[in-house]
């Protein structure tokens, strides 16, 4: 046999330290460590076989076949409790001891079947073999190298040195791919969190006008959209009247890699047909009667961001083969021009309509809304996702009370928030903010105490059951009635309400112990609307105190 004199392999164990550095995936690692081996050994063919997770079975990770990587095998993993324990590869690992087997085809002590049929489906016989163990500077064994019609290196060292390397190798691949496998999800839950961080925050601000999802019908709208923010692929919205498509739209504008550039939105059913085709698509000077000079249509406009179209389902159909054309090419013609302009532009469309109602009468065409309907998004009406009722209602509030200039928002009573929760919303999220938006206007600009649901006012007036309940809960309240002696009726009523305002708190306070949030229960208000009238009638448990003292 020939063996490689120590000036080559001094070499070659250089050249394979280099290549290693350089190498940080798996495949990479283990062909170079295999091809280096099969250099230093000059054997025909080779394997490597990693150790998996449990380390109860050996992987056959690369293989060489007549000095040629095979993509395909037929060399089968080896689970230990299944593989005869003289089986020279399950040997060598159990016990950390190379093997060595000059007549592979001779009877040697070792059960080869297995290697026998495998070169069998190869259609090749070795004439030796040799198992090395591959262990790692820290004494933990990596895998198995296996290499086949080989010449015996007589510089033992110097392969032994090499087998180590090469499991360190092996090793620091094989983290690098698990950490990048755990560096790509993390990223991606990292990715997920900042977007709902970011949602978050704007929802705090009294201008957000992003989706208030709290209820598992929204979220898992939002998590089907994360699926596709960033990917150029068009969407179409489906729900109710009033359900939220608009916001959605701007959510998935917001939120993906055209944030940057406009966003265009236009009602389809807005305008008439013959106007909306050159509102679409742009037309030139003199294209028709009133076209006085060139105008970008709306495509043009998005371009490089994001188009809604919005009551898709009420297009012309005319109108509905130019917007398939336009959606198929990506490019637009305007009315009157002979070259056609290219745009890059993501159309969100939107409907409430049942479009395959409606094509089934003619008035959608079938093909359009294949084409639309690649990722299809149906928002859920508000009647089904009560767990947003008042996270919205509280939302509008807020964003009302900001446009109107308040310092603070006002607090919805309780008996307010059930009403706002046992409503049935026929015109789901734009009926609320209506309703919520009309109550502010209408309440005293501190608490909200009475809404109007539809067409019927509904005022926060308790039942005779709940007046005696409430009479039971505090009697210091109703029992103690403010004297005519007391009582300045000289003063306007405003203050005259104020001063009984404040002595009903006063009084519940003092009969609750000054327990806040149990007095704001009996008062039927929020925390913050309590101590927003605390603070404003100068009311504490010191200064209560205070007094006290100096009247004593």
């Amino acid at each position: 046999m020939r063996s490689a004199n120590s000036s080559d392999l001094s070499n070659a164990l250089l050249a394979i330290s280099q290549s290693l550095a350089d190498r940080s995936q798996m495949a990479q690692t283990l062909d170079a460590v295999l091809t280096a081996a099969r250099q230093m050994t000059f054997s025909k063919h080779g394997i490597i076989y990693v150790l998996d997770q449990t380390g109860q079975a050996l992987i056959p990770s690369i293989v060489h076949h007549n000095e040629k990587p095979l993509s395909s095998h037929p060399w089968s993993a080896l689970a230990f409790d299944h593989t005869s324990p003289t089986d020279p590869f399950n040997y060598a690992i159990q016990n950390g001891e190379v093997v060595l087997l000059n007549e592979l085809y001779q009877y040697n002590g070792y059960d080869c079947e297995a290697i026998y049929e495998t070169e069998l489906v190869l259609g090749s016989k070795s004439a030796n073999l040799l198992a090395w163990p591959l262990v790692d500077d820290s004494s933990k064994t990596i895998g198995l190298l296996a290499l086949f019609d080989l010449s015996v290196i007589d510089n033992e060292s110097a392969l032994t040195a090499f087998c180590q390397m090469a499991a360190n190798s092996i090793r620091q691949a094989v983290w690098l791919e698990e950490y990048g496998h755990m560096i790509k999800n993390l990223s991606a839950d990292n990715a997920a969190l900042v977007r709902e961080n970011q949602h978050l925050k704007r929802r705090k601000q009294s201008h957000y006008q992003g989706p208030i999802a709290e209820s598992e019908q929204m979220l898992e709208v939002l998590r089907r959209l994360d699926k596709v923010l960033a990917l150029p692929v068009d969407v179409l919205l489906r729900g109710e009247t009033g359900a939220g498509k608009e916001v959605i739209a701007k959510y998935i504008h917001q939120n993906s890699n055209r944030a940057d550039q406009p966003l265009i939105v236009q009602n389809c059913a807005a305008i008439p047909e013959q106007l909306l085709e050159s509102e679409l698509f742009g037309h030139k000077k003199g294209a028709f009667t009133g076209a006085d000079k060139d105008k970008i249509g709306l495509f043009e406009a998005a371009h490089g961001g994001t188009l809604f179209l919005d009551e898709i389902g009420d297009m012309p159909l005319l109108l509905q083969a130019k917007l398939l054309r336009v959606l198929q090419e990506r490019k637009v013609r305007p009315v009157g021009a002979s070259k056609e302009v290219e745009v890059d532009v993501r159309v969100v469309a939107a409907t409430h309509c049942h479009l395959m109602e409606k094509i089934k009468n003619g008035e959608f065409r079938a093909d359009l809304y294949y084409r639309l309907n690649v990722f299809p998004i149906t928002l859920p009406p508000l009647r089904e996702r009560q767990a947003d009722i008042l996270p919205l209602a509280e939302h509008f509030v807020k964003q009302s009370a900001a446009n109107l200039g308040l310092a603070q928002a006002p607090g919805l009573s309780a008996n307010v928030q059930k009403q706002l929760s046992l409503y049935s919303y026929p015109g789901n999220v734009r009926e609320l903010k209506n309703i919520v938006e009309r109550a502010l206007l209408l309440s005293d600009f501190e608490t909200i105490n009475h809404i109007e649901l539809g067409e019927t006012s509904l005022l926060n007036e308790p039942t005779p059951a709940e007046s005696q309940s409430t009479q039971m809960a505090q009697p210091n309240v109703h029992n103690q009635q403010p004297s005519q002696e007391t009582t300045d009726y000289s003063k306007g009523l405003k203050e005259a309400v104020s001063e009984y305002e404040k002595t009903v708190i006063l009084d519940c306070l003092h009969a609750a112990n000054w327990q806040i949030k149990r007095v704001a229960e009996q008062l039927s208000l929020p925390v913050s609307t309590l101590s927003h009238k605390m603070k404003k009638y100068d009311i504490s448990a010191a200064g209560e105190s205070s007094k006290l003292s100096q009247n004593a």
